[in-house]
């Protein structure tokens, strides 16, 4: 008989886009015996070989059926059980709105027959008798508990894990591993996804409960033999959960109740709903794309169908940068100064914000090494002429510089390190550590006086120019010698830069080729220009210094020049003499 019944009480969710007023619901609830009187069959031959009628007092397989009872339901409808309708018939045990509500029902019910159920009824979530097997949950085992506590409550209204509920003992208990049904309670590593589908608290779901009546003949109205048989939440986002599901073709749910001897209950729950025609639904169908066909249009009429073009020979470059992260510096509550450098030959807009400042934040220990996270956005726009570039001024990219400052509660400010980092000649997502690094000032006591009062009271030798970690932009000579500064490697900051560039000379190409000419980086024009820059550079070099040494042979007195070429040709001639000796020899010895 174990086979014929299912034992698996677990729920099922559905999502649906329909109103939730249309969902019907149809429970079937059946007492039974639990003796068998052997399978008898849906119909039986008679004597002249006719079907006889179906017996109706017995199921499929064998058992008396006592009871029957079917109820369709729709949602929040309110079916009142006997003793609800004792209750609230009886004025004044009603106290609120709710309760009249269902006063004046009940006698409404009253004056046009009675109820139309008898033993299955219906638990809304604002009534009285909602729920009473689930008031008190105790959360520990100690007998003194006698009422929910203020973190019951709070628990209640967390995210429940679901669990096998057949099991008596939860497999969790028996396991090493905190699980349950092998997921694990604790997540030692979660990642972005989980946390976001999990620490969170549930959606304010909508319930309604189907409850049974399963008390003897002649005493229904017991409160000890009320049973939930259904219960169905549903919440903003369209997600319906039926526990347990419908049963469909699996064999029907099973309750047994010791008082009333052998007899056990079984019940059906189905999903009849009214079903969508073919015609209706393709007409919400079609609604619902021009419904989306609108909202794209209106979407597309606000950001546009093309793009701001720029003038020819206009470079422009836009970059989306973050300061995420700085690590391993010396000392705690870092923020970072940093510094937009607009190289020579570049443009921008006079109201753009070439500066700022992060947040102070404090560090925290990942992977043995302190790290503070800034996520400080920031972003930048310029332009660049092409017809500007020259090979005395070759082009140059701009440059993101840092300054990391540590301050505690005491007013202590110090430099941690400086850093800088050159916008990437490459469109897309890069991340780029800036590795930093800090003035020690001159040696001998300088040093070590400076060293003093940067832990003492704060403060250390510091740049005046934060380009200098570079080259500065007021510098105007050839050479730039950072001999002589002496400096510290201290931590290093992680920069996240997102770069787009527009440039009118990558269309100038074949419409064959112009797929494969946009995904023409910045950085290979800029290495052609960079070769061809150095192959002038080269050619120039050479001319000047034949220049030179043409001038240096000028120069030279007249004298000396023709003494000196003299000399030359004599040795020449001298050459040329001693070769003709050796051939006459080697001749003179064949013919001997």
């Amino acid at each position: 008989m174990e086979k014929l019944y299912e034992k698996d009480f677990g729920g099922a969710n559905y999502r649906s886009r329909d109103p939730i007023k249309n969902f019907r619901i149809k429970v079937k609830l059946q007492r039974l015996s639990a003796s068998t009187i052997g399978f008898v069959s849906s119909q039986t031959d008679t004597q002249d070989g006719e079907p006889a009628a179906v017996v109706s007092s017995t199921n499929q397989f064998g058992q008396t059926i006592l009871d029957d009872e079917e109820l369709v339901v729709q949602w929040q409808q309110k079916y009142f059980s006997l003793r609800e309708m004792e209750f609230y018939g009886f004025e004044p045990n009603c106290t609120s709105v709710l309760d009249y509500k269902y006063h004046a029902d009940s006698d409404r019910i009253k004056k046009s027959g009675g109820r139309l159920n008898n033993r299955l009824f219906t638990y809304l979530d604002k009534d009285r008798f909602y729920a009473l097997e689930d008031a008190f949950v105790p959360m520990t085992t100690s007998p003194e508990e006698i009422g929910p506590t203020e973190l019951a409550n709070q628990v209640t209204e967390v995210r429940r894990r679901k669990a096998t509920a057949s099991s008596t003992v939860p497999s969790w208990k028996l396991q090493k591993n905190p699980t349950v049904s092998g997921m694990k309670l604790i997540e030692e590593k979660p990642t972005k996804e989980f946390q976001e589908n999990h620490h969170v608290t549930t959606t304010p779901v909508h319930n309604m409960v189907i409850m049974a009546d399963l008390s003897p003949e002649g005493q229904l109205g017991s409160i000890e033999f009320e049973r939930r048989i259904c219960t169905v939440q549903y919440n903003d986002n369209g997600v319906i959960r039926v526990s347990p599901d419908f049963t469909r073709s699996k064999p029907p749910y099973r309750i047994e109740e010791g008082c009333l001897g052998r007899d056990v209950w079984e019940f059906r729950i189905e999903h009849v709903s009214n079903a969508v025609s073919k015609m209706e639904s393709r007409r919400e169908a079609k609604i619902i794309s021009d419904l989306y066909r609108k909202h794209q249009n209106y979407l597309q009429s606000l950001v546009g169908e093309d793009f701001e073009e720029i003038p020819d020979k206009i470079f422009r470059l836009n970059v989306y940068g973050e300061i995420i992260s700085a690590d391993s510096f010396e000392y705690n509550d870092l923020h970072i100064e940093y510094l937009i450098d607009i190289p020579e030959g570049w443009s921008k807009d006079p109201t753009l914000l070439l500066s700022g400042c992060t947040q102070t934040c404090q560090t925290n220990l990942v992977n043995n090494i302190e790290k503070a996270y800034f996520s400080q956005p920031f972003n930048f726009q310029s332009f660049f002429n092409l017809d500007n570039e020259s090979e005395d001024h070759p082009m140059s990219w701009p440059n993101l510089f840092l300054h990391v400052i540590s301050s505690d509660s005491w007013g202590r400010r110090r430099t941690e390190g400086y850093g800088y980092v050159t916008m990437p000649t490459k469109p897309g997502l890069h991340d780029v550590t800036v590795h930093c690094w800090r003035p020690t000032g001159n040696t001998g006591f300088e040093q070590i006086a400076a060293e003093r009062r940067r832990f003492f009271i704060g403060g250390a030798p510091e740049l005046e120019d934060m380009s200098f970690t570079a080259i500065p932009s007021t510098f105007e000579g050839k050479r730039l010698a950072k001999y002589g500064v002496r400096t510290e490697s201290t931590g290093s900051v992680t920069v996240r830069l997102n770069c787009v560039q527009q440039c009118r000379a990558f269309q100038d190409t074949t419409a064959a080729m112009i797929s494969r000419k946009k995904l023409q980086t910045a950085m290979q024009v800029a290495r052609g220009r960079a070769n061809r820059d150095a192959f002038h550079g080269v050619m120039g070099a050479f001319q000047r210094a034949r220049k030179r040494m043409q001038l240096a042979r000028e120069s030279v007195p007249t004298q000396i020049r023709d003494a000196a070429q003299k000399t030359a040709s004599d040795k020449l001639m001298g050459v040329s003499t001693q070769e003709k000796i050796r051939n006459i020899l080697r001749k003179a010895e064949k013919q001997d």
